[in-house]
């Protein structure tokens, strides 16, 4: 009996090294450049920081219902997605080491092979041929910092952020742990940089924060690639959540419909819950519920895009669900893409966002009284929806930002936005989102031009 277990666990490790770790999705570090790609990250970081160790962690806990992702920063440096994994890495040699838990038979069984559990081989074709067991962490840095001399470590002392939310909405969200008397004491990796300094008090803790926001900001020529594609997969399916959409229908199915697109492209996941706010949702700019019927004579606002391959993607389309605007509306959508229009005009180097802000101010400014305006800046677009930094300044070749005016009529419940995700090129602004029409007329004929999907009851 022992010797049949001993002989099945042999095989079963033989077979489980065959596999890649469940989460990583070797696709997806092809798609931005391979592993040369992420190696090149991290030898950048080293040439900007001289000195030093760099700690990074992965992600402790899985999502509720929902597919891994990754934190941001651990993968913009590394491509891996395995939770719980560490990198470690010596910025004077660029040296790297990743700790990873160790794995049962049975948890391999279960929930797949992470990197420690692959082969040598199938670790160095992913770049890194140094994979240690998370016990061994303490030990290394041990050994580093504990010796009396002072060392600098960096760490990301600021706040992390996520798909669709940003380092100073996660800190809100810390912000909202802390005041609940039942809340966790420490959320998301602030206990992990507790016990850092707790156990290494000689260390020299340095904040990587900025550093890493410059490097994301300026996008590669694999994120670009990727970013354009996500632009379609995302437009492509919210032009179908769009035809389907009729009076009488569920918000949730136009949302369904485009995920279903994106999805069968290829996307992972979704940059942030879709937005489908009708009748008094509209004015609610963050509206996730998505549960209400849309009465006839409806604005609708649907603001949805895809998640391909750790990079997002922004799009709000508005739109009126019997498929014309009244008079009035359309002087004020008009407004708002003219508005829009302008401001993107101007996004190229050599200007400012502020310059570029004022210009699609100036258009609504000239239409006269009327709405409620708030518009340019919008955001950065990346590893989240809403990416490191802020829009403003001198604008530089490689950045993706949002340009979304919005003019509100609550008492009308009329929500005007129109919103695309932009490429800064030397050249002038891509829009990474054209593939969905935003003229007037074009967006009155996609109403509603294909039967609603069936329903199961």
């Amino acid at each position: 009996m022992i010797r049949k277990l001993i002989v099945t666990l042999a095989l079963f490790f033989s077979l489980s090294t065959l596999a890649t770790a469940q989460y990583t999705d070797r696709r997806a570090m092809d798609d931005l450049g391979g592993p040369k790609e992420f190696a090149a990250r991290r030898a950048e970081l080293c040439a900007k920081l001289k000195t030093g160790w760099v700690i990074l962690f992965a992600k402790t806990q899985e999502p509720q219902a929902a597919h891994y992702r990754e934190d941001n920063d651990f993968y913009y440096y590394t491509g891996l997605s395995d939770l719980g994994a560490v990198m470690g890495m010596d910025v004077a040699s660029g040296r790297v080491m990743i700790f990873e838990p160790q794995q049962s038979p049975r948890e391999i069984q279960v929930y797949g092979a992470n990197l420690l559990a692959m082969s040598k081989d199938e670790q160095k074709a992913l770049g890194y041929p140094a994979v240690l067991p998370i016990s061994s962490l303490d030990s290394t840095l041990s050994f580093l910092f504990g010796s009396g001399h002072e060392n600098d470590l960096w760490v990301r002392l600021g706040f992390a952020d996520k798909p669709d939310g940003a380092r100073f909405e996660t800190g809100r969200d810390y912000a909202a742990e802390y005041n609940n008397p039942y809340g966790q004491s420490l959320p998301g990796d602030r206990d992990a940089l507790l016990k850092l300094h707790e156990r290494y008090p000689a260390a020299h803790f340095r904040d990587i924060t900025g550093t890493i926001d410059q490097m994301r900001n300026i996008k590669r020529p694999g994120e670009i690639e990727v970013l354009r594609r996500c632009g379609l997969i995302s437009a492509t399916g919210d032009k179908q959540g769009i035809a389907v959409a009729h009076a009488g229908m569920y918000e949730y199915q136009i949302e369904a419909q485009a995920a279903f697109v994106f999805y069968n492209s290829g996307a992972q996941g979704v940059a942030y819950p879709a937005i489908v706010g009708s009748g008094i949702h509209t004015n609610t700019w963050h509206y996730f519920f998505n549960r209400d019927e849309i009465k006839p004579g409806s604005i609708v606002v649907f603001d949805y895009a895809a998640d391909l391959d750790h990079m997002t993607m922004d799009i709000t389309r508005t739109f009126n669900i019997d498929g014309k605007f009244t008079p009035e509306q359309a002087k004020w959508y008009t407004v708002d893409l003219e508005s829009q229009k302008a401001t993107i005009a101007m996004l190229k180097p050599g200007n400012t966002y502020e310059q570029a802000a004022d210009a699609g101010k100036a258009v609504f400014e000239k239409a006269g009284e009327g709405g409620q305006w708030m518009g340019f800046p919008g955001h950065f677009v990346g590893l989240a929806t809403h990416d490191v930094m802020l829009p403003k300044g001198p604008i530089q070749a490689g950045q993706v930002v949002t340009v979304e005016p919005i003019i509100e009529f609550p008492d009308k419940h009329w929500h005007f936005r129109v919103e695309d995700t932009i490429l800064i090129t030397a050249n002038g602004p891509e829009i990474l989102s054209s593939a969905i029409p935003k003229e007037i007329g074009d967006v009155e004929k996609m109403v509603g031009t294909q039967p609603a999907p069936p329903v199961v009851k």
